[in-house]
């Protein structure tokens, strides 16, 4: 008997269907977005984390840069694309903690549209300077600031971003003034700071090869010990300035209707490759320390960095609108 065609197609839609079910999570290619330019913190973080999870998952990830207003353009973009797991987003604190406390009309809230898969790596923000600025030292640029009000200008990675907040929380803690200046990203506002062009800003690692060059300097770390990269450059908090504690994060969220069992998958790949010696060795090489943990430790790290960050915009009155 001669199956009509009509049926032959639906039973050969039915077996592709199946076919792919059966493969499972994720049967075709995935994409990350990195809401920066390449040559961040942000963006090597994706690349070292999104190679190893292409060979454990045996996929193609690619890499999508999507910079502007603080990361919140990426982060959007990620919000609002198919909830299946093959849109994932590699972020920085600016576009999940602190978007909603600095943007009166952002387009997507992350507590509601973003669902978190795992913290990936943690750092301190490092305050670098031009090399002619004369402070070897937090207390030291806190003097030479009050003595040029208004001189020194702060360069930070886009208004908004945990760069420019830390940076914020350095001028409201030590009741000093200094000019920000945003750039679209890390990369640029290093450069910048090289050129002579901006004199100072609170960057992530990536900018550890130019401090072992002497291109740029570093006077303090944030947070409460030594960093490893860099041991002889003091903790601002006990240089000058105590209460001083910013801390610098990059979590991989997804679209927040994502199916359960793929958050799940992905988290278990991505512990997998943050605990893989060699991804652990890339990553500790470039300043970036891996945290692996579960999607509700990282639910709750947001929310507690959205409450302590609050105060801090509250009083220096930081918006983006």
């Amino acid at each position: 008997m001669r199956v009509p065609l009509s049926c032959a197609v639906l039973l050969h839609l039915l077996l592709i269907a199946w076919t792919a079910g059966a493969q499972g999570y994720p049967a075709k290619a995935l994409r990350i977005v990195v809401p920066f330019p390449a040559g961040g913190g942000v963006d090597a973080t994706a690349r070292v984390v999104g190679q190893k999870l292409s060979q454990q998952l045996g996929q193609t990830i690619t890499i999508d840069n999507r910079p502007g207003a603080a990361g919140t353009i990426g982060a959007d973009h990620v919000a609002k694309s198919s909830p299946d797991g093959y849109t994932l987003l590699v972020a920085g604190p600016g576009s999940i903690s602190v978007a909603t406390l600095v943007f009166s009309k952002l387009p997507y809230v992350p507590a509601r549209d973003l669902a978190p898969v795992s913290m990936l790596v943690t750092m301190p923000y490092i305050l670098v300077t031009h090399p002619s600025i004369p402070a070897r030292n937090a207390r030291e640029l806190i003097a030479l600031a009050r003595a040029n009000p208004g001189k020194l200008n702060m360069a930070s990675g886009g208004a908004g971003t945990g760069q420019h907040l830390a940076g914020e929380q350095f001028k409201f803690i030590s009741k000093i003034n200094m000019l920000h200046i945003p750039y679209k990203g890390t990369a640029p506002a290093i450069a910048d700071i090289m050129g002579g062009h901006a004199d100072l800003t609170f960057s992530d690692p990536s900018v550890l090869p130019q401090l072992n060059t002497g291109k740029l300097k570093a006077i303090g770390v944030s947070g409460k010990a030594r960093y490893e990269p860099l041991p002889t450059v003091p903790v601002i908090a006990d240089s000058g300035l105590p209460g001083f504690d910013a801390i610098n994060w990059y979590p991989m969220m997804a679209p927040a209707a994502t199916p359960k069992d793929n958050i799940t998958k992905l988290n278990a790949e991505v512990l997998k490759a943050l605990n893989d010696a060699n991804v652990r060795e890339r990553l500790m090489a470039q300043g970036l320390i891996p945290a692996p943990g579960s999607p509700e430790q990282l639910g709750q790290f947001i929310r507690d960095d959205t409450r302590r960050w609050e105060p801090i915009i509250k009083a220096t009155g930081v918006r983006l609108d």
